[in-house]
């Protein structure tokens, strides 16, 4: 999950409710449900915690899940029974690293790292802002680490590493430019085949107007970088790029678009897509196949959502009536998992 929620879209639930989350939103529970094939059962909560966003699952293990949320990570090795609790703090972002089998964790400020499968986690950076998103490249050696920030003083961009955290490096996005302050930078995806770098951003006070967020592109490794917003219509939250170079981008509640011009243009989603935007999920094996989560609240009624025409079309798969904030595949492809905020996990094999 990106950004979480706009409290003013936050207006309850139509499920039954006995607790609130932060941003007042009522815990719900979905009951076991079947639909498009899909077969959700109950609702999962580590150490009953109802406010989780987050969810990695290993690849290699589908019985070890990572979730995350705003009293920091949980970790099972049981399929969601038993959890233990390593990391207390509001989780920005949350990643498995599936070739060296390595887990990353941003607690506030702090990105935190384990090598033994969650067993340990050593905080390896404080930055100076929260992290908000994390990529990793294990051919390249190379973790991506974007902040939250919440100025227009201090100049935004992607931080680099190696694998363990170490060696940082600072890639402003645009130095010393307005264009390049304030940025909250919500996803980084990278091209498998070109190496091209994408960034969403958000400006954190939407200020000036018009409101225009940068969606940022480098073909250097993060060296340089290009503004390719061009038409998107909001701030990106997610972002996927399928091996042939086309540039899907989640826009916070305007749905998914998307590129074969590296972002040179946009191609806007169709009328008929429903007003995802909150969390975006490639199946890697089918690249055309996408999964979104959309908003519980206003107008909105939540859900997880599937496409199989690379995002031009989408339908209901379940979940409604809760707010879809992460998702994951374990590394068969055959069970999906999804973080539900103010709610808990939910399972599914994938039909």
């Amino acid at each position: 999950m990106r950004p979480l929620i706009p409290a003013l879209l936050l207006l309850g639930s139509a499920l039954s409710a006995s607790a609130v989350c932060p941003f007042n939103i009522p815990e719900v529970v979905i009951p076991p449900q079947q639909i498009a094939g899909f077969s959700w059962g109950p609702v999962i909560r580590p150490m009953n915690d109802a406010c989780v966003n987050r969810i990695q699952v290993e690849n290699g293990n589908a019985l070890a899940w990572y979730a995350g949320g705003v009293k920091g990570v949980y970790v099972t090795k049981d399929n969601g029974v038993n959890w233990k609790h390593p990391l207390n703090g509001k989780v920005g972002a949350l990643l498995w690293e599936p070739v060296h089998q390595f887990a990353y964790a941003g607690v506030g400020n702090i990105l935190y790292f384990s090598r033994d499968h969650g067993a340990n986690w050593v905080p390896v950076h404080t930055f100076l802002k929260p992290v908000t998103s994390l990529l990793a490249f294990a051919a390249q050696n190379t973790l991506y680490i974007g902040l939250g920030w919440d100025n227009h003083v201090d100049d935004g961009g992607i931080f680099t590493s190696n694998l363990g955290g170490g060696a940082i490096v600072f890639h402003p996005f645009a130095p010393n430019q307005p264009i390049g302050k304030g940025l909250i930078v919500w996803t980084i995806a990278r091209d498998p085949m070109s190496g091209n770098l994408y960034a969403g951003t958000e400006i954190f006070d939407h200020q000036p107007l018009p409101y225009k967020p940068p969606f940022w592109r480098s073909v250097n490794n993060g060296n340089a970088w290009t503004n390719v917003q061009n038409n998107l219509p909001w701030h990106a939250v997610d972002s996927a790029v399928r091996p042939t170079g086309y540039v899907y981008v989640l826009t916070e509640g305007n749905g998914v678009w998307g590129s074969s011009t590296m972002g040179n243009s946009w191609i806007p989603p169709s009328p008929a897509t429903p007003s995802l935007g909150v969390t975006l999920l490639m199946d890697p094996a089918t690249p055309t196949r996408l999964y979104a989560g959309r908003l519980n609240g206003g107008t909105q009624t939540g859900g997880i959502f599937r496409s199989i025409d690379a995002g031009n079309t989408f339908q209901l798969v379940g979940l409604k009536g809760g707010t879809v904030s992460d998702i994951a595949l374990n590394g068969t492809l055959t069970r999906i998992y999804v973080a539900v905020y103010s709610s808990g996990i939910y399972t599914s094999p994938v039909p």
